[in-house]
């Protein structure tokens, strides 16, 4: 991703400028056990806030079934 307005990377205040650049990077991953993870990670670059890149990534389990999934429409107000 390119061209993202200006904001923070984190709650702790660290800045990322205009020319940022994000570059995403997702993984499915299989754990012994059975379980299954998407981890996505991703890559900031930005000549004006920081020296190098700097990477973090989340982490997604997936559930054996639909338990906790609820989806309905949105009301209209």
């Amino acid at each position: 991703t390119t061209q993202a307005k200006p904001g923070y990377l984190a709650r702790n205040g660290v800045p990322y400028g205009a020319r940022a650049t994000f570059t995403e990077y997702w993984d499915l991953q299989q754990i012994p056990g059975g379980d299954t993870l998407l981890v996505v990670s991703v890559e900031v670059t930005d000549p004006e806030y920081l020296n190098g890149p700097y990477w973090y990534s989340v982490h997604f389990k997936k559930q054996p079934d639909a338990t906790g999934w609820n989806p309905r429409p949105c009301e209209a107000k």
